[in-house]
């Protein structure tokens, strides 16, 4: 005995590739009439505003990874200057070239929102996931190495001029940081072919 087919059923059966075409075509008209620059720096706001977020209310009061990120930056600039052929003495977050004051490295310098930053912006730009993901794990590793490279210039700097240390510390990122994120960001857009990204807005 055939069993009559309800109405809803032929409904749904009818609007549904209707429905994914129209979402499909609304999709396109959207991205049509926002330039890929917009959309660019939309998402970038959305990927930023959602990292200082996740950074004020999650990571920075539960601490873990700040620690992380300070203590084994510190030893790793240990080993560094002992290879060097430097005394060096840590402590927890300290490190002292021996005969002179220490360095603290303490939260919020230890280049995790630097991390944070050159992650957005990869993560934002368009391009295969595939390559995205080697880009944000190359770029992370070796951002991590620089600063453990910045802690060991710290305590060396401090063991010989202390009176400058503050423009040391001020101007740091400039010389082991910035470098590394900008050509990592050129090299990401070069490899993707969307230097007209701005152009075409």
């Amino acid at each position: 005995m055939n069993r009559p087919r309800h109405r809803s059923a032929d409904l749904v059966f009818w609007l549904l590739p209707g429905q994914l075409w129209l979402t499909k075509n609304l999709k396109t008209e959207i991205n049509n009439l926002i330039s890929p620059l917009t959309r660019f720096l939309l998402l970038a706001g959305v990927v930023y505003a959602g990292w200082q977020l996740l950074y004020d209310l999650v990571l920075l009061p539960d601490g873990r990874l700040d620690t992380f990120l300070s203590l084994s930056g510190v030893r790793l600039a240990s080993g560094l200057l002992t290879l060097l052929g430097w005394d060096v003495e840590i402590s927890g977050r300290v490190i002292t070239c021996l005969g002179h004051r220490g360095v603290e490295i303490n939260n919020g310098c230890n280049g995790l929102h630097l991390l944070g930053l050159y992650a957005g912006f990869i993560i934002a730009y368009p391009g295969p996931w595939k390559q995205r993901t080697l880009f944000l794990t190359g770029g992370l590793i070796l951002l991590y190495l620089a600063n453990a490279v910045r802690i060991g210039f710290f305590a060396v700097f401090n063991a010989n001029l202390p009176e400058y240390w503050s423009v040391a510390h001020d101007y740091s990122s400039y010389v082991f940081f910035y470098p590394i994120v900008l050509s990592f960001w050129y090299l990401w857009t070069v490899y993707n072919r969307q230097e007209q990204i701005i152009a075409a807005s």
